[in-house]
């Protein structure tokens, strides 16, 4: 069934790039021929795509191959519809594929359908061709910040100016280096010289418009008294800034930059006399004041469209956009990190931001983030649902806004970038979900899940909030747009599945980060629909097979409970103690959750577990200890034991107050009659070594007679006990002692000397103590 769509969509796809049908007919016939055995299935999209790929290369060669056998007789050619005049770029582009994935699929299935070795070395053409460009696309950011400086935010006139300037001197390079011969533009120092000679000429051009706000004073080849109101512009015409942009890349040599400049004036000659330019071709001058640059960035637009409309052909110009975000790497040339350009971030240049939030910010501006409401949804939605789902954009923008003092261009990229994440993440969620359920209604689908709109929303401006580095934190969001925890956690692995693309690895982080915060304690809060799900919480194993969406939130709540427990038992070196812990805090979630969980945090109930526990067994360690070690874990916060809820209308309390008060009087009586089979049968004598050492940070522990380091064998980690038949001991068998935990009010009466002082439990005692 998904193959079978998939097909359609590459049928679709095909037609609207007016492929002839018997090219991807035959693609199709080679995929279904390869993919005998259902190998190729999983990833039919792809396939699919390089079968296409390898059709239109050998129409290319065919044709070819006719029209040079016809020779200059104009009756003996035959006119073919050369669907092979259309950009790699814009195929891939269409097909929905990154063009690094393409690459490597085409490796695989290069060897699969035993292509020619024509078809192999093209792909090796492109790949070198397409790392070369990379690089010098950094050097190529690194000389323009160099040269030009980004207008304020306020000065729209000149921010357009600036982006025209950079893409215009991309082109122009692209222009050039393909009108000369092959050796001279496969190169990367070649490739570099012309990328300087372009830049140079398109700076001086630039010049030539007075007073210029895009023009950096600071750079060494500025003209003396340029910026003065009298400066002739007459001397710009035999000025050269080459010498001074070559000093900005030392290991490349001027000299040979210079005899490069001859072949490169060459090529721009004669893109005056092909009219791809317009100025003065004698002094190469006039290129960008008056108007000129919008009518010569079109015109070499337009011929190098005509010039990449090739299968084998790359539209470069998607560097500018499409790896504009990509960290910068050390370049060949000059084994330095080149610094990001300006023009990178615009137009929201002069927010100050961290490194990482730069990386955040770059992905999601080169991002292609939708401006609107995706159309194969808006298509589906009749005039009412439309205005339904604006109206809940709008109301919650402004809502946001208001409460969010950023300030002017802080602002406008967060909501801006806000709206485009929203509609680029509901679009690929929507599209997978069609897939799934071809018969979906989307408009009725998206008015009944009102709170999916409104927490995918919340999600972006968590996302946007995070970017720009502010300290509101989860919880604020969410009341303010009245969501719970609940219903957000759900909508962060859609986000983190269809936004892979779009979000950083911190971005990705900071979700599961959000994720974690809602598993621990916001989904506890007292109007979380899971306490109307369930009366009593269902136990582990109870979770592990149902696929309702509470069963999964529980399923992964689950797992980080068990996950914070093995590290906080090996860190009191009670591993073995383990699967009893385990029984204990399973009980005070299934049975006591409603009174113990409620509002609280799970580390409390992991606390109180193994204290509890380690009474039970008669452990000479204390609650201190037990918080002393705690403290250590990456996720731990002193507000767990500090301000434990206790009940409505009271103030918080310690975690010692909490568990004497609270905790005991519901968990003593199962803990005494608790008998874990998995724990006598796993549990063997502890060694005296292992009871010496109260270290949980090593292998080793140090010996108090001999002074030497004893190195331990790591324990093995334990597993969850699923027996069922864990039974409660006799009466008989019942310790009759629990030692009971003192609270601070017991502690400060203890005191010979009668200080208010409240005690420390955070300082770890011996075993004497």
């Amino acid at each position: 069934m998904k193959e079978d769509i998939i097909l359609q969509h590459f049928v679709a796809n095909c037609q609207k790039l007016e492929i002839e049908t018997i090219i991807w007919q035959n693609a199709i016939k080679t995929f279904h021929k390869l993919n005998s055995d259902g190998y190729l299935t999983s990833e039919a999209k792809d396939w699919l795509c390089c079968a296409i790929y390898c059709e239109l290369q050998q129409a290319k060669i065919k044709n070819t191959r006719q029209e040079a056998e016809a020779g200059d007789d104009p009756a003996s050619k035959k006119v073919n519809g050369n669907s092979w005049n259309i950009s790699l770029t814009k195929l891939l582009r269409r097909m929905g594929i990154n063009i690094m994935r393409f690459l490597k699929r085409m490796e695989h299935w290069i060897y699969l359908a035993q292509s020619s070795a024509i078809s192999q070395k093209e792909i090796v053409d492109i790949k070198r061709h397409l790392g070369i460009n990379r690089l010098l696309l950094q050097h190529y950011k690194h000389l323009f910040r160099k040269l030009y400086v980004l207008p304020p935010a306020t000065e729209t006139e000149s921010r357009s100016h600036y982006q025209m300037v950079y893409e215009f001197g991309w082109l122009l390079f692209l222009a050039a280096r393909n009108d000369l011969p092959v050796v001279v533009s496969s190169c990367l120092v070649t490739g570099c010289q012309v990328l300087v000679c372009a830049l140079e000429l398109v700076y001086v051009n630039a010049l030539e418009v007075p007073s210029s706000d895009i023009i950096n004073a600071e750079f060494k080849g500025l003209p003396t008294n340029w910026s003065c109101g009298d400066f002739d512009i007459d001397l710009l015409r035999n000025y050269s800034a080459l010498e001074a942009i070559c000093e900005l890349i030392p290991e490349l040599s001027s000299k040979s930059v210079s005899m490069m400049r001859k072949i490169f004036h060459k090529a721009v000659m004669s893109m005056f006399m092909d009219q791809r330019l317009l100025g003065n071709d004698r002094s190469l001058r006039h290129l960008i004041k008056d108007g000129i640059l919008e009518v010569n960035l079109a015109s070499l637009n337009s011929s190098y469209a005509q010039h990449v409309s090739d299968i084998t052909e790359i539209d470069e110009r998607i560097l500018l956009t499409h790896f504009i975000a990509e960290t910068p790497s050390k370049a060949q040339l000059t084994g330095k990190q080149l610094p990001r350009n300006g023009a990178d971030l615009y137009p929201y240049a002069q927010l100050s931001l961290s490194s990482s939030q730069r990386d955040n910010l770059l992905k999601l501006l080169t991002g292609e983030l939708l401006p609107s409401m995706p159309v194969h949804i808006s298509n589906e939605l009749d005039q009412h649902e439309s205005n339904v789902l604006e109206t809940i954009l709008l109301d919650m923008c402004n809502k946001f806004e208001s409460a969010v003092h950023f300030k002017g261009e802080a602002m406008e990229c967060c909501l801006h970038l806000g709206k485009g994440l929203y509609y680029t993440l509901l679009g690929k969620i929507l599209a997978a979900e069609l897939q799934r359920r071809p018969t979906l209604k989307v408009g009725q689908f998206l008015m009944q899940k009102n709170r999916f709109n409104a927490t995918l929303i919340a999600c972006c401006l968590q996302l946007m909030l995070h970017i720009l580095g502010s300290t509101l934190q989860l919880q604020w969001l969410l009341q303010l747009f009245a969501i719970n925890a609940y219903e957000f956690h759900k909508i962060i692995e859609l986000v983190v599945t269809h936004g892979r693309h779009l979000l950083t690895r911190n971005l990705a982080k900071h979700l599961g980060d959000l994720e974690v915060r809602c598993l621990d304690s916001l989904i506890w809060q007292r109007n979380s629909p899971l306490w109307l799900i369930y009366g009593n919480l269902p136990r582990y194993q109870h979770v592990q097979l149902s696929v309702s969406s509470a069963s999964i939130c529980l399923r992964k709540f689950y797992y980080l409970a068990n996950q914070r427990l093995v590290q906080l038992c090996k860190g009191l070196c009670m591993l073995e103690e383990y699967p009893q812990i385990w029984h204990i805090v399973e009980h005070s979630i299934s049975v006591h959750g409603a009174e113990l969980l409620l509002e609280r945090h799970l580390d409390q109930l992991l606390l109180c577990a193994v204290h509890l526990c380690m009474r039970k067994l008669c452990l000479r360690s204390s609650f201190s200890d037990i918080i002393f070690q705690y403290r250590y874990q990456p996720h731990a916060q002193s507000a767990v034991y500090r301000e434990v809820y206790m009940s409505p209308g009271q103030p918080t309390t310690d975690i010692i107050s909490f568990y004497n008060r609270c905790y005991v009087p519901r968990m003593l009586d199962y803990a005494q009659s608790l008998h874990c089979k998995q724990f006598a049968k796993d549990a063997p004598k502890r060694p005296l070594l292992e009871q010496l050492s109260n270290n949980g940070h090593g292998e080793h522990i140090m010996s108090n007679g001999l002074n030497m380091n004893v190195f331990l064998t790591p324990e093995p980690m334990p597993t969850i006990c699923k027996a069922a038949d864990c039974q409660f001991m006799s009466k008989a068998e019942t310790p009759l002692y629990l030692k009971r935990a003192r609270s601070s009010d017991e502690l400060i009466k203890s005191l010979s000397l009668g200080s208010g002082k409240r005690p420390n439990i955070h300082k770890q005692r011996t075993s004497c103590q």
